[in-house]
C-alpha cells in the first residue's frame, strides 16, 4: 500500500513540472520603473523612465554613459515625455504629443536634448536621428552626489517649468513654456459671448488676472461689468486686488470695505473676512 502511495505521488508531481517550471517569477529591478508629471497652468507633462544608481561604479559619465553619443537618458526602455499641449522648449515649438527623450552628454560642452517620435525603443537601439522632431542645448552643472537618477519639476508658475534630471555628480535643465494664457483668454472670450449679462464670468475672468498678474487692464473692465450686473461681496474683493496690482490702493481700500460690508450678510465668505481685513491694512499702508 505504501509503495502504490510513492508511486501516485511521483506521478502527481511530474504532473505538476511544467506549470512549476513555466512560472514567472517578478524580481526586482536594478533600475525601477518611475514616473514624473506636473500640471502647468492647464498642460500635463509627464516623464516615464527607469532609474539607474550609481551602485559603486566608480565612473559614470565617460564610461557607463559615454559622452558625444545619444543615451536613452535613463534605463532600459527608452524615456518617454508626454504634454498635452503644444509647448515651447528653449524657445523652440513643440507640438503636443508623446516623444522619446534622448540626450548626448558632453564632458566640457553643452548637452544636447532630443525629442524624437520613434518612443517604441529599447533604450537608443533603433534610434535614428531622421526621426528627430526637436533638439536643444543646455548646460550641465555640478551637483551634490545623486545616488540614482531622478526627473523633476521646479520653478513652476501657470505659464512655464524647468525640468532637471540629476544623477550623480552632474545635474541639467531645460525650460518649458505652455501656452496657458493663450488658453485662457480664448476661453474667457468665449465664455463671455456665451454669458454677455452672467456677473460669475466676468468675475472669474477678472480673477484670473488676479492670479497671473496679466490683462489687469482688462480684469478690471470685466470685474466691473460683474458688479454692474450684481454687486457681491466676492467682486468687490477681486476688484480690490486688481486695485492694488495697479497700485491704485486708496481705490483697493474702498472696494475691500465694501466686500466687507457685504460679506455681512454672507456665511459662505465668512472665512475670508480676516484675510481681507489684513490685506486692507495692507493697502492702507502703502497709501500713504
Amino acid at each position: 500500500m505504501k509503495k502504490i502511495l510513492n508511486i501516485t505521488f511521483a506521478l502527481c508531481l511530474i504532473a505538476l513540472m511544467p506549470s512549476i517550471s513555466n512560472a514567472q517569477l517578478k524580481m526586482p529591478q536594478l533600475s525601477p520603473k518611475a514616473y514624473v508629471s506636473q500640471t502647468v497652468g492647464l498642460t500635463e507633462i509627464s516623464i516615464d523612465y527607469h532609474a539607474p544608481s550609481v551602485r559603486g561604479r566608480a565612473t559614470i559619465w565617460g564610461d557607463v554613459v559615454p559622452f558625444d553619443s545619444v543615451w536613452r537618458t535613463g534605463a532600459n526602455e527608452a524615456t518617454v515625455i508626454s504634454f498635452s499641449d503644444d509647448v515651447t522648449i528653449e524657445g523652440k515649438k513643440l507640438a503636443a504629443g508623446k516623444y522619446a527623450l534622448f540626450t548626448i552628454p558632453s564632458k566640457n560642452g553643452d548637452w544636447t536634448i532630443i525629442f524624437n517620435k520613434k518612443k517604441d525603443l529599447w533604450g537608443a537601439f533603433g534610434y535614428d536621428k531622421a526621426d528627430d522632431i526637436l533638439r536643444v542645448k543646455v548646460k550641465q552643472a555640478p551637483h551634490d552626489m545623486t545616488e540614482t537618477m531622478m526627473f523633476a519639476f521646479g520653478d513652476v508658475t501657470i505659464n512655464s517649468a524647468n525640468i532637471t534630471l540629476r544623477w550623480e555628480k552632474i545635474k541639467f535643465s531645460f525650460n518649458v513654456k505652455t501656452e496657458t494664457d493663450q488658453m485662457v483668454m480664448k476661453m474667457i472670450k468665449d465664455s463671455i459671448a456665451a454669458n454677455p449679462n452672467k456677473a460669475s464670468v466676468y468675475r472669474q475672468a477678472a480673477g484670473y488676472t488676479v492670479t497671473s498678474g496679466l490683462h489687469l487692464s482688462d480684469g478690471l473692465t470685466w470685474i466691473n461689468k460683474a458688479i454692474s450686473i450684481k454687486e457681491e461681496d466676492r467682486s468687490y474683493w477681486t476688484k480690490a486686488q486688481l486695485l492694488a496690482k495697479l497700485g491704485k490702493y486708496s481705490d483697493a481700500v474702498t472696494a475691500g470695505n465694501k466686500a466687507l460690508d457685504l460679506a455681512k450678510d454672507d456665511k459662505d465668505f465668512a472665512e475670508a473676512i480676516p484675510f481681507i481685513k489684513k490685506n486692507i491694512d495692507e493697502y492702507k499702508a502703502k497709501a500713504k
